[in-house]
């Protein structure tokens, strides 16, 4: 069963994901959209931090917007290689 901090999460994803399809053509800011992730993420996991984990919670958004970046990387490279292919 999906918690409501990872179906929230994906939506994010989902979002940022469409955004990066409608720039396609155009070259990514990853810095920007870290920040972007980071942004979206956070209040998430503020909201089921306890007071004791609440320190964690800038540390766990930038971590889990690294990955989200780099997962979208490479799925960008997989795009291109297909459309160099073609």
């Amino acid at each position: 069963m999906i918690t409501k901090i990872e179906m929230q999460f994906m939506e994010a994803v989902k979002g940022l994901y469409r955004l990066l399809r409608e720039n396609a053509g155009r070259g990514v800011d990853w810095e920007q959209r870290r920040y972007e992730i980071a942004k979206e993420v956070y209040p998430v996991i503020v909201s089921k931090c306890t007071l004791k984990e609440l320190p964690e919670a800038p540390v766990t958004a930038v971590f889990l917007a690294n990955l989200l970046v780099l997962e979208l990387k490479k799925l960008e490279e997989i795009e291109n290689e297909k459309k160099n292919k073609d």
